[in-house]
């Protein structure tokens, strides 16, 4: 694996770690989580589009944190490969 790549992949994680690390992150996507849930449970039987659109927003963030995940683990395995 070339340098650059090597330097590009901790560059990610350090950013990564900073990002979840920072309660202001954490506040702001535990607060639109809350907001979803709350249309997605709250809407009536004939809102497909509220809970379409809560459920596109709650996966959204879950592919957000699926990419900081990696970030961290692509870490973890450079490290290991030494």
């Amino acid at each position: 694996m070339s340098l650059g790549k090597r330097e590009a992949i901790r560059i990610d994680a350090d950013e990564a770690k900073w990002l979840m690390a920072s309660d202001a992150y954490t506040k702001f996507t535990a607060m639109v989580r809350e907001e979803q849930i709350e249309a997605f449970t709250s809407s009536t039987a004939s809102d497909t589009l509220a809970r379409e659109e809560a459920h596109a927003i709650l996966r959204a963030l879950d592919q957000l944190d699926g990419k900081l995940q990696a970030a961290l683990s692509a870490q973890t395995i450079l490290d290991k490969k030494g």
